[in-house]
């Protein structure tokens, strides 16, 4: 099998490096590399490397949840690649709940051995007249997105991934984001039918449970059931909000009645506001405008991830 090392050495503020560095000195198989160099770069790598493919081959990601969700864009509905990730993020949502390597030992075992690889669907979402976007673990709009720009843009998620603390930047910034967040009004559309939120603080897609480096936002969430889910947050106070997310890393947050849960194949939802901020897995997308038609849905069986047991 060949074996294509996708490397981000930035990821998780310098953490990328060190992972490859490590990983390389243990490495005694043949495989290839390739170093991201810009934004987007990822998911160019994984397609140029995958298109001529003919039989199984196998991407290791070296990075985090913004990696990962580039080179699966890349090789999105390719039968033939397989998708292994070695962690080197900050949050590392990804690897909450999927499989991944820990180890060069690991992986050399893997291909070694025949394994069933397991077919994951990706979420697809569409923000108005913008090209879609898949999403591996979620996307946002409205306060998980506004924290999302504040995090990129924070030299305290620098300062917490050198000591090793870098998931607690999602939390400092939601306590900080909290008092400058102004709500907004949204719709969301099935075929059949239409809820409507007031004052809502953000509207989350999600293909598996994990968001914010390790808050279980959507506890139901399974990546190859054919849904995607969607948790509204509306007409909560902010004391009351931070409470949310305390709770959410135990599950307790089902029991609020501000959140709502839907579940489906796809959804239109309406934000009634505007310069409201997007994200897919935590990729900061842009504000959309007033009645802008975000269009989600679920691609089913779109990649491939490897399986437990290696």
């Amino acid at each position: 099998m060949q074996v294509l090392f996708i490397v981000n050495e930035k990821a998780g503020h310098g953490k990328g490096k060190k992972v490859w560095r490590h990983l390389q000195q243990h490495l005694t198989m043949d495989y290839e590399v390739a170093y991201t160099e810009y934004e987007g770069h990822g998911q160019e790598l994984a397609k140029n490397w995958a298109q001529d493919a003919e039989t199984e081959k196998l991407i290791v990601i070296v990075g985090g949840d913004g990696t990962i969700h580039e080179v699966v864009s890349g090789i999105v509905h390719n039968k033939f690649i397989v998708i292994g990730v070695v962690r080197a993020g900050s949050g590392n949502d990804f690897a909450r709940y999927f499989t991944t390597f820990n180890n060069a030992f690991q992986i050399e075992s893997y291909i070694q051995k025949e394994t069933t690889n397991l077919p994951m669907d990706v979420g697809a979402v569409q923000f108005g007249d913008q090209q879609h976007e898949i999403f591996v673990n979620n996307s946002g709009v409205g306060f998980d997105a506004f924290v999302t720009k504040r995090i990129n843009k924070s030299r305290l998620k620098f300062y917490l991934n050198k000591i090793g603390l870098g998931k607690l930047s999602y939390a400092a910034a939601v306590v900080r984001g909290l008092f400058s967040f102004r709500c907004f009004d949204v719709t969301i559309r099935t075929d059949y039918q239409e809820w409507k939120f007031k004052q809502a603080w953000f509207v989350a897609m999600s293909n598996q449970p994990y968001f914010g480096g390790g808050m279980k936002i959507s506890p139901s969430s399974k990546p190859n059931d054919g849904q995607v889910e969607i948790t509204i947050v509306h007409g909560i106070s902010r004391l009351k909000l931070l409470l949310v997310f305390v709770t959410v890393f135990f599950e307790k947050h089902t029991k609020f009645k501000e959140i709502t849960f839907l579940q489906g194949n796809q959804f239109n939802i309406f934000v009634h506001a505007n310069n409201i901020d997007c994200h897919t897995d935590g990729n900061y997308i842009g504000e959309i405008k007033d009645g802008t038609r975000i269009h989600c849905a679920v691609q089913r069986k779109a990649w491939q991830v490897i399986s437990k047991g290696q």
